[in-house]
């Protein structure tokens, strides 16, 4: 923008006189813009498109908010401890089970003892994608019946 064009604005009444704050300014010349993009004709269907698509992330971040507010939604910092804490909660009883169950067979309670750690070593390894559906191989997906 030139000193020429900004002074041109001014005097038309589209930007404020000097002295207004750098924000009056902005919105201003926003303003301006906007303006200019709808009353041409030229960007109007792209101007319409930005606007509701501005007014449908508007709404949704409110929505979100709202459940938020409501409990209906947790953060993935919360689910990820929540999860972990009961996790560590069953492995802690799982770890109790061979003394319960073996009551004074030392062979019987270390037979128990290593099976439940296979099974949390194998659940240990399990992938996040394998458990959420993905991360199979090319070779793996479905409707390659050859």
């Amino acid at each position: 923008m030139s000193d020429s064009w900004v002074r041109d604005r001014m005097q038309a009444g589209d930007f404020p006189r000097p002295g207004q704050t750098a924000n009056e300014y902005v919105e201003a010349h926003v303003d301006f813009k906007v303006r200019k993009l709808a009353t041409s004709g030229e960007g109007t269907a792209s101007f319409e498109v930005e606007r509701t698509r501005l007014t449908k992330e508007q709404a949704d971040k409110i929505a979100t908010a709202n459940a938020l507010d409501r409990k209906e939604l947790a953060s993935l910092p919360d689910m990820t401890m929540a999860v972990t804490s009961v996790i560590a909660v069953s492995m802690g009883r799982l770890m109790r089970v061979p003394a319960i169950v073996a009551k004074g067979d030392e062979l019987l309670r270390a037979r128990i003892e290593q099976a439940i750690q296979d099974a949390l070593e194998d659940l240990s390894l399990t992938r996040v994608e394998e458990s959420r559906g993905g991360g199979m191989d090319e070779d793996d997906a479905p409707g390659d019946d050859d």
